[in-house]
């Protein structure tokens, strides 16, 4: 997975995260139960995802001495959202068995939006046992650059680039702190070097054209810029320690997974998912529109447009069903949005 709940900011700290110092988001109160195992607040939950949550918590209970069960019962709460109760379990996980950096790393991730500096001390611990591991030494710079701790992040944003020369994100890192320290050359030699290595990353466009437009090169300032707005806006990074292997539950889960799939090729698996997805939660427009997305793709035009029109009638005030009802009339030009 991309973590993209706690982790939406991460992805684009590279422009903003000097901006963020101070800032936090609001997490909703923990509830926990009597025999002190973590329930976050499940009603208004997809029924499948209360049913992972509390199987998960069932054996956590049964034995509650596992490092093994409370990571489990971390991750399945750090899929759904769940921040403060998914640190919680991983806090408890870490303490039980703290020889493995899984956990105090994904303590990190889950500490990242509303308590950075205690993420930051998570992170540092399982740095300790990845070193290697050229994501954990970004998502540390990122948490650090969030603090004000500006040198140790460019320290780590360098080693991560050694670390994987072929990933951008490092040299994106360098390039903003470059422009926010005046360091117009600097920034524009490390923004460059993101895009040398993947030429679609979004944030190292947005950056260049900061960059260019300081130096009065507004022609390449204007071309950066223009590349930026046709790109998804938010650049993907590999990290399967920040990506709890659970089975989906819950519509959007299984819309991420069905994602995946049709980027594998599993195209089958992949309506299976949807349609699943749709089944937990007929509103959730994210599936509706991925599996809309499938069927043209598959020559089947009507059967997308249905579905659309469906969506339709239950929220006639919803703007985007009517564009994506445009956009996928037989001619148009469809784009999928995954």
């Amino acid at each position: 997975m991309k973590c993209a709940h706690s982790s939406r900011w991460l992805r684009r700290v590279a422009l903003t995260a000097l901006a963020l110092a101070g800032c936090r988001e609001a997490t909703a109160p923990e509830v926990v139960d009597d025999g002190g195992v973590p329930l976050p607040l499940l009603a208004h939950v997809d029924p499948d995802v209360v049913a992972a949550v509390q199987a998960a918590r069932d054996v956590v209970r049964r034995d509650p001495s596992s490092a093994e069960a409370w990571g489990k019962l971390g991750d399945r709460c750090f899929v759904h959202d769940f921040p403060a109760e998914a640190a919680r379990c991983y806090a408890r996980a870490e303490e039980l068995d703290p020889t493995r950096a899984l956990y105090s790393y994904r303590l990190g991730w889950s500490l990242i939006n509303d308590r950075p500096a205690e993420a930051a001390l998570a992170l540092e611990r399982s740095l300790h046992e990845l070193d290697d591991y050229a994501p954990a030494h970004e998502t540390y710079a990122a948490v650090l650059l969030r603090l004000g701790r500006v040198e140790e992040a460019e320290q780590h944003y360098r080693r991560a680039s050694e670390l994987d020369p072929r990933a951008a994100q490092a040299e994106t890192g360098l390039g903003q702190i470059a422009l926010t320290n005046g360091d117009l050359e600097g920034a524009r030699t490390h923004l460059e070097e993101a895009l040398r290595r993947d030429p679609q990353h979004v944030e190292a466009h947005v950056g260049l054209a900061q960059a260019y437009l300081a130096l009065g090169r507004d022609e390449e300032a204007r071309h950066h810029a223009e590349t930026s707005r046709a790109l998804p806006q938010e650049s993907q990074r590999e990290d399967w320690m920040a990506q709890p292997n659970v089975p989906p539950a819950g519509a959007r889960a299984r819309t991420k997974y069905g994602r995946q799939l049709v980027r594998l090729g599993k195209l089958d698996e992949a309506e299976e998912q949807y349609r699943v997805a749709l089944a937990s939660n007929p509103d959730y427009y994210a599936a509706r529109l991925g599996l809309a997305e499938l069927l043209v793709e598959r020559g089947k035009t009507e059967d997308a447009l249905a579905l659309l029109r469906e969506a339709e009638r239950a929220n006639p005030d919803f703007q985007q069903v009517r564009v994506d009802l445009v956009r996928f009339q037989p001619g148009q030009g469809t784009r999928s949005g995954r």
